[in-house]
């Protein structure tokens, strides 16, 4: 798998992430929501620093 497949998967958990939250608080449960909005937050900050497959490596 290369790394612009990846990135596409993690935007993808991120986009559903946000949309369990807010499920979640429909259904009042918002220690639940909280914990997806994080996890959809940290998930955004790994995905900032992720290479892309152009970018060359460092030695």
């Amino acid at each position: 798998m290369n790394k612009d497949a990846t990135r596409k998967i993690v935007s993808d958990d991120i986009d559903n992430l946000r949309q369990k939250a807010k499920y979640y608080e429909s259904l009042h449960l918002f220690e639940a929501a909280k914990y997806a909005r994080n996890l959809a937050a940290n998930l955004e900050l790994a995905l900032t620093t992720m290479p892309s497959d152009e970018d060359q490596p460092i030695s």
